[in-house]
């Protein structure tokens, strides 16, 4: 017999805990878009070419460290607020809604 695993744990924060679940699984939505961003960076950063090369090169990894310091501030709001970030690459790859 399966049972639910529980994706939410207790917290402090005074927010219902309905409430809480709807945010995490926004929260994780947009962990998935940002962190799926930050790889599409960081491969446009390792294979750049052309007359360009440095500025762009310079200028996707600064953007790429940037959005990582979101990926890292969504996930950790996810489990402040007694959920789970789901941020692997696969889950990221599963979930993200860009193209």
């Amino acid at each position: 017999m399966a049972t639910k695993t529980k994706r939410s744990f207790d917290t402090r924060i005074d927010i219902p805990e309905e409430s809480r679940e709807k945010l995490v699984e926004l929260l994780n939505a947009r962990l998935a878009d940002s962190f799926d961003l930050y790889s599409q960076l960081k491969q446009a950063h390792w294979n750049v070419k052309g007359s360009d090369f440095i500025q762009l090169h310079v200028l996707y990894d600064d953007v790429a460290e940037r959005v990582l310091g979101y990926v890292d501030e969504i996930a950790e709001r996810a489990t402040a607020l007694g959920g789970l970030a789901l941020g692997t690459v696969r889950m990221a790859a599963d979930a993200t809604t860009l193209e």
